[in-house]
C-alpha cells in the first residue's frame, strides 16, 4: 500500500518541536479556526483565507486555507488547481491516490499526485481536515529529489495544526 506524503511526514516528527517557528492563525488573526506553526525560515505569510510558506531552498511549498461551505470548497479546489498551474506544477492525473489518516486526532483525507514543477519531478498533496463547521485545506508540493531532506520539517508543520481555542 502506498503511504501518503503527509502520513509519512507526520509519523517522522512525532514528539519533535520547532525552535524558531511562527504560530499562524487560519484563515486570519481576526477569524481563527485553526493554527499552524511554520518555521520563520519559510517566511510564512497570509494568503487569501489562510497562510503559506516556502522552504528556504525553495523545494517545498505549503499553503493552509479555511473554507466554510460546499460552494467554498468547490471554489478552493478550483483555486488550488489554478494556483498549481500558475506555479508551473503539473499533475499526472493517472497517479492520483487517496488516503485517510489523522493529524492530531483529527480526520484527514488526502489526494496525492505525482507531477512536475520547474525543478523536475514533484510530489503533490491536497489534504482536507474537517474542523468545527469548516474544512482546512493543506496544499503541499515538494521536489522529489528533496523530499527526504524535508520530511521531518514538513511533518512538524503538519503535526502542529490544531483547532483554535
Amino acid at each position: 500500500m502506498i503511504k501518503s506524503l503527509l502520513t509519512l511526514f507526520v509519523a517522522a516528527c512525532v514528539g519533535t518541536t520547532f525552535v524558531n517557528a511562527e504560530s499562524l492563525n487560519v484563515p486570519s488573526d481576526e477569524f481563527s479556526i485553526a493554527s499552524i506553526d511554520i518555521p520563520d525560515s519559510w517566511e510564512p505569510g497570509e494568503i487569501t483565507n489562510g497562510v503559506a510558506g516556502t522552504s528556504a531552498d525553495g523545494a517545498v511549498y505549503l499553503a493552509v486555507v479555511a473554507v466554510g461551505s460546499k460552494k467554498g470548497m468547490d471554489a478552493e479546489i478550483e483555486d488550488t488547481f489554478a494556483m498549481l498551474k500558475e506555479r508551473n506544477v503539473t499533475l499526472d492525473e493517472s497517479s492520483k491516490k487517496e488516503n485517510k489518516f489523522k493529524i492530531n486526532g483529527l480526520d484527514a483525507e488526502e489526494l496525492l499526485y505525482q507531477g512536475e514543477d520547474e525543478d523536475g519531478p514533484a510530489a503533490i498533496s491536497i489534504t482536507f481536515v474537517p474542523m468545527k463547521d469548516k474544512v482546512i485545506v493543506l496544499t503541499y508540493w515538494v521536489s522529489t529529489k528533496d523530499e527526504k531532506k524535508h520530511q521531518v520539517e514538513v511533518g512538524k508543520i503538519v503535526q502542529s495544526l490544531k483547532p483554535a481555542a
